[in-house]
């Protein structure tokens, strides 16, 4: 999930034009209770590419079976994605690295 930086308590206070594109990326789990919503997940998020690339927010390890919607850690969450636009196709990319999972996870 892509979220707006809130910026007011006031209606349009967590819009992307508020927050001048500045926001956070969520990772949510959609899956039952079964084998995937309860397994750990090692992943990194970036964004951008080329010269509007924005580094990787560091590597991540969540557990779906405690909470649905994961969090990057509060010193790297904020991105600016006006920075990350392609001008000519008035988008950007945001790109998940899941890692592979060890045997004892």
């Amino acid at each position: 999930m892509i979220i707006p930086k809130v910026v007011s308590d006031r209606k349009g206070g967590a819009s992307f034009k508020k927050a001048k594109g500045r926001g956070y990326v969520q990772l949510k789990c959609e899956a039952s209770e079964g084998a995937l919503a309860r397994r750990c997940l090692t992943f990194s998020v970036s964004i951008g590419t080329g010269p509007r690339a924005q580094r990787e927010h560091g590597v991540v390890r969540h557990s779906f079976a405690d909470c649905g919607v994961c969090c990057l850690p509060k010193e790297f969450d904020e991105w600016d994605f006006s920075k990350a636009v392609d001008e000519t196709t008035q988008s950007f990319v945001v790109r998940l690295h899941v890692y592979p999972q060890t045997s004892s996870s």
